[in-house]
Parts: structure tokens; C-alpha cells; sequence
């Protein structure tokens, strides 16, 4: 009986012994343990030594999970605050030590409010300095961050750096500048703060007027559109660059959807300095992301160079199809005026040689035509413009290879022995495409 029991006993023993085997066929299936570990963003490798945080040093001794040391170190940046402003206070400033440049001026403004000077006092302020002028101006009364609090918009002129735009905000309880610009000329005009895309913000139009260092005649307006941008916490211009145009815009909702579009009238028909100007209207319109240049609604051209110069720049497009027309209103028109005196000796031979090159590349019907025109128009070469010279030589080379490139390499070595070819054509002001002599023949 003893026997018995103590064998059973064993056979109990190795069977438990047998269950406790680990079945390593069947965990090759089993899926691996999770190990609580940070994991990292894909593609990004994170190198250094990480600081000591509120005492508990991050190189993971002592830390009972590693991620904690990860989160420690990519604490998140706290968002600006804009709605707390300094407090009411009676700060002083000595008026009669006034700053000596647009830096210390800011810096002056800046220091009175953070002390808790009262905005309505700046205006005041910078009288105090002959900043402000007849065209300066303080606005205290815009939010343009959205938070809550009015902010400052001031234009002034500032000592050493002239004309200046600045918008200043509350930000963590002091007051800080948000946007500066130096802008030349007067003290910049407001020309509307409103919100103008409709997208409930309000944006900041301004201009300022000014004229050409080399020629004080060359006047024009340089508008600008600004607006808060939320996402970067700074302002952002909403246009590609400034509009120059002899007039300021103005603001009109042309097509009735709430947004309004900046209409730039064209008024000014040039001067010597600046040479002929399309006279009309350009419409700049908001395309979701900034204002651009839409709609161009340009009078008839009153001058025959304007017409040549459009045509010109269809040429160099290589557009025949729109330049060959031109060409032929600029010789065929009775409305069309000169603008300089001397004007009538050169230019219809001119058009005659561009019409000339435009038939050819495209293969106009009208080529030969044009050439025999052009030849009893001026039948004394001797005395003729340059461009008869230019005529001839194109067409001698284009009949004997019927290459356009070998035709005004021919072209090309009369140009570089008259420079008058490019010379004339270049004395049509400041805003007139300049001609450079591979622009005559460029094939």
C-alpha cells in the first residue's frame, strides 16, 4: 500500500513537472510583449543632451518610465497673450529731449505705454515732436488682433528714418510693435481701415507719395493692403507688391459679393521723363489668398509709339497673329499723334522693318507686299533711316537661304555699326520697355 501511494505520488510529481514545459511551438505564434517605451515620429532624430527639469534629472536614472523624460523635454510653448495691458500709471517724459531717430522714437512710445501711459496721449505726444504734421495720424480705437483690446496704429515721421507706418499690441502685459514700415515720402495716408475681403478682420490700406531721387517730376502713389495674420502672429501684406499708379485706389464692391475690390484709375497721360501712359482703369481683386491684378480696361491708345510698343510685345511672344495687325494700325492710322518731334523721320521705317520680320515668321501672304511698300517709301537708301538699311539686308539674307537666324545675322552686323538702331527707340521715357539690339532680330 505504501508503495502504491508513493508511486502515484511521482507520477503526480512529473506530470506537473511535463505542464510546466514551455510549448515553444506554439509561441512562435504569439504576438511579441509590449514594452511601454515613447515612440518617436517617423523621420525625425532627436540629438543632445536633455537639461534638468523642476529637479529630476532626464537622462532616466530615477525615471520609472523613459517617456517621461521625453515629455519633460517637449514642454509646449505657451500662446502669446494680447489681451493684457499694462495698468493705468502717470509716467513723464521730458518733451523737450526729443529722439534723434525712428529707433529711439519707437522705443520712447513703447516705454510710455508699457509704464502705463494712456494711448490717447500719443498723438499729443508726437505733436510735442513735430512727427505728426498735416497728414499723420493716431488710431486707438482698432483691434486688429482680434483679442479683445484696441491697439495702436500711428503714422508719423520720424527723425533719420522719415515716414513711418507702426502698429503696436499688448502682449504679456507690456506693449510691443507689431509691424513697422519705413515708407518714404509724406507721412503715410490711411487711405481705410475696414474689413475689406470679408474675412472678419480688419485690414489696413495706406499709401504713400513720393518722387524719383534723379527726377522730381516722376512722382507716383505706392499703396499697400496689410492684415493680421492669426496663424504666423504677425501682419502680412495681402498684395504681391505695392500698386504705383499716379492716382490712389479706391475701394469698391464691383461685382456685388460683399468683397471689396481696389480700383486703380489711370489718369496721367506721362511726361518727358516718364514717356507715353496708357490712360484707364485696373481692378485688383481677391482670389482667397491676396489681391491681384484682374481686370485691365485700357482707353484707345492716343500716341503711335503705344501701339508699336504693344505690338512689340507681342513679337517678342511670338504672337504674329496680334502683332501684325498693330503694326498695320500704326501705319495705316490718321488718329494716332507722335510723341516726339522728331518722331516722323524714323519711325514708320521702323514699322515697316518689324512688320517685315513678323510676316516672315509667320508666313504671311502680305510679305512681299510689305517689302515693296517699304521700298517706295524710301527710295534713296543713302538718306533713308537705319531700319531701311535693316530692311534691305533682312530681306536680301532671307531670300538666298530662307533662314530667319542667317537673315538677322545680317541684321545684327548693321546694328553693331549704327547704334542709332537701338538708340532712338530708347528715348521714350522711364516706364517704356527698354530695346536691346537682339531684341530687333531676335530669330
Amino acid at each position: 500500500m505504501y508503495k502504491t501511494l508513493v508511486g502515484a505520488a511521482l507520477l503526480i510529481a512529473v506530470l506537473l513537472l511535463m505542464g510546466c514545459q514551455p510549448d515553444t511551438a506554439s509561441q512562435q505564434n504569439l504576438p511579441p510583449t509590449a514594452i511601454p517605451f515613447p515612440t518617436v515620429t517617423p523621420g525625425r532624430l532627436i540629438k543632445g543632451l536633455l537639461p534638468e527639469v523642476a529637479g529630476i534629472p532626464l537622462n532616466g536614472v530615477g525615471l520609472s518610465n523613459p517617456a517621461t523624460a521625453v515629455a519633460l523635454a517637449n514642454l509646449p510653448t505657451a500662446t502669446p497673450d494680447y489681451k493684457t495691458c499694462p495698468g493705468s500709471g502717470n509716467p513723464t517724459v521730458d518733451q523737450r529731449s526729443i529722439p534723434t531717430n525712428g529707433r529711439t522714437t519707437l522705443a520712447a512710445i513703447v516705454s510710455y505705454l508699457t509704464n502705463g501711459g494712456a494711448p490717447a496721449n500719443i498723438s499729443n505726444l508726437l505733436n510735442s515732436w513735430n512727427m505728426l504734421g498735416d497728414s499723420g495720424l493716431v488710431r486707438t480705437d482698432v483691434d486688429f488682433t482680434g483679442e479683445g483690446t484696441p491697439d495702436i496704429l500711428m503714422s508719423y515721421n520720424a527723425p533719420d528714418d522719415g515716414e513711418t507706418l507702426a502698429i503696436l499690441s499688448c502682449v504679456a502685459g507690456q506693449y510691443t510693435a507689431l509691424y513697422q514700415i519705413i515708407t518714404g515720402g509724406n507721412p503715410p495716408n490711411i487711405i481705410d481701415i475696414s474689413d475689406v475681403n470679408a474675412d472678419n478682420r480688419p485690414d489696413v490700406l495706406f499709401d504713400s507719395y513720393g518722387c524719383s531721387a534723379e527726377d522730381k517730376k516722376n512722382c507716383s502713389y505706392r499703396t499697400q493692403l496689410i492684415t493680421w495674420q492669426p496663424v504666423d502672429g504677425q501682419f502680412i501684406s495681402v498684395l504681391n507688391g505695392p500698386i504705383i499708379s499716379s492716382e490712389p485706389p479706391t475701394l469698391k464692391d464691383v461685382d456685388n459679393d460683399r468683397i471689396q475690390e481696389l480700383v486703380v484709375k489711370l489718369t496721367d497721360t506721362g511726361n518727358a521723363s516718364t514717356g507715353p501712359l496708357r490712360t484707364g482703369v485696373n481692378i485688383y481683386d481677391w482670389n482667397g489668398t491676396g489681391y491681384v491684378l484682374s481686370i485691365v480696361q485700357l482707353d484707345p491708345p492716343q500716341f503711335i509709339i503705344q501701339v508699336v510698343q504693344e505690338a512689340d510685345n507681342n513679337f517678342a511672344r511670338q504672337a504674329m497673329d496680334k502683332a501684325i495687325p498693330l503694326y498695320q494700325q500704326a501705319l495705316s492710322s490718321t488718329s494716332l499723334r507722335y510723341w516726339l518731334n522728331d518722331e516722323p523721320s524714323y519711325i514708320k521705317s521702323y514699322i515697316f522693318y518689324k512688320l517685315l520680320l513678323a510676316q516672315a515668321y509667320a508666313d504671311d501672304k502680305g510679305l512681299l507686299t510689305t517689302f515693296q511698300t517699304a521700298l517706295a517709301a524710301y527710295p534713296d537708301p543713302g538718306t533713308a533711316p537705319v531700319y531701311v538699311a535693316m530692311i534691305n539686308s533682312f530681306w536680301n539674307g532671307y531670300q538666298v537661304t530662307n533662314n530667319l537666324h542667317s537673315a538677322c545675322l545680317e541684321v545684327q552686323a548693321i546694328i553693331n555699326t549704327r547704334p542709332e538702331a537701338v538708340g532712338l527707340l530708347n528715348r521714350y521715357g522711364s516706364r517704356s520697355p527698354a530695346v536691346a539690339a537682339q531684341d530687333l532680330c531676335p530669330f
